[in-house]
């Protein structure tokens, strides 16, 4: 007996509908760890990419800025350097007119007496007693005191002042031939390598002759020779120690000094000590005996100014008036 036909069972299809509302497939975890580590890695470049980006402009910022200053700088240095006086190129006779031209200058009354002197006419007492008053290491230092200068930059911050001191004989010369009186660094700063160029060319008798002769030591009274016929009625080479070591009380002041002292007739105990010790190094160095010390202690500063007449003239008017005797 034949067995009966099995029967196929078709099975319903799924609607549109009802496959919609079948969930889907769930993404796996590698899947999401790539995901994430795609973000992550997003967020580090941007976290990462965005200050480098600021810090690369910054560099090209600073890199501009380093070499627009340093070109400023070479440019400043360039002109500063080329404003200085061709010191190496120039003799002393050039110096010497420069001096002469800048001091009668100076002068308020075109007819005021000025005379350049040679060093060698003037007396070693006055030479020295300039030298004590104003630079008493000159002979020894290359153009600077660095332990005034140090002394005067401590009494600077003690008292809160921005004033310049200090200068040796070498820095007031390079001052007066080529500078202005304007107090400024950028004045000092020319005047040290002046200064330095001067000591290297010229000898020290050279500097100490410009100095005498364009230094100002009284109201338009300009060199040893104005000075020694104004206060003595003498010429350098006849003041003696006691007259050199007065004129040299008029630095480094000598306006204030000259009415304060001269007008009126005034030592004061602080000028006085000075003149002392310049009297007594001038004995030590045996420029004076022990009897020409005392006796300029006790000198007549103001004898010439009170009779008009010099020491000179005042010893020669005496002895003609000194009878004669009769043999």
């Amino acid at each position: 007996m034949a067995s009966p036909p099995k029967l196929k069972v078709a099975r319903p299809r799924a609607s549109a509908a009802s496959a919609a509302s079948t969930p889907a497939t769930m993404p796996s975890a590698g899947f999401w760890a790539k995901v994430g580590d795609s973000v992550i890695a997003k967020a580090l470049v941007r976290l990462f990419a965005v200050p480098a980006l600021y810090l690369k402009r910054l560099c090209l910022w600073v890199g501009a800025l380093v070499l627009v200053t340093t070109a400023v700088v070479v440019a400043i240095a360039v002109q500063f350097f080329l404003s200085l006086p061709p010191i190496e190129k120039m003799s002393f006779e050039d110096l010497q007119s420069l001096g002469m031209f800048r001091t009668q200058s100076r002068l308020e009354n075109e007819k005021a007496f000025y005379q350049w002197i040679p060093i060698k006419d003037v007396s070693r007492p006055f030479i020295y007693s300039v030298v004590s008053s104003e630079d008493a290491t000159f002979f020894e230092h290359d153009g600077f005191n660095f332990e005034a200068i140090l002394d005067s930059l401590a009494e600077n911050i003690r008292d809160r002042k921005n004033t310049f001191g200090a200068s040796t004989i070498s820095q007031q010369v390079s001052k007066n031939l080529f500078l202005t009186s304007e107090k400024s660094w950028v004045r000092k700063a020319k005047e040290f390598f002046i200064t330095r160029a001067l000591e290297r060319k010229f000898k020290k008798n050279e500097i100490l002759e410009l100095y005498l002769n364009i230094a100002e030591f009284g109201p338009d009274m300009f060199g040893v020779a104005a000075a020694s016929r104004a206060y003595f009625g003498l010429s350098p080479e006849e003041i003696n120690a006691a007259e050199g070591s007065f004129i040299a009380l008029m630095l480094p002041s000598p306006k204030r000094n000259f009415f304060s002292i001269y007008e009126n007739q005034n030592i004061t105990r602080t000028k006085r000590r000075r003149l002392e010790r310049i009297l007594r190094g001038m004995l030590y160095e045996e420029l004076i005996t022990e009897n020409q010390y005392r006796s300029s202690l006790q000198y007549d500063f103001f004898a010439f100014k009170k009779t008009g007449k010099s020491r000179l003239l005042a010893r020669e008017t005496a002895s003609s008036k000194r009878p004669t005797r009769k043999r």
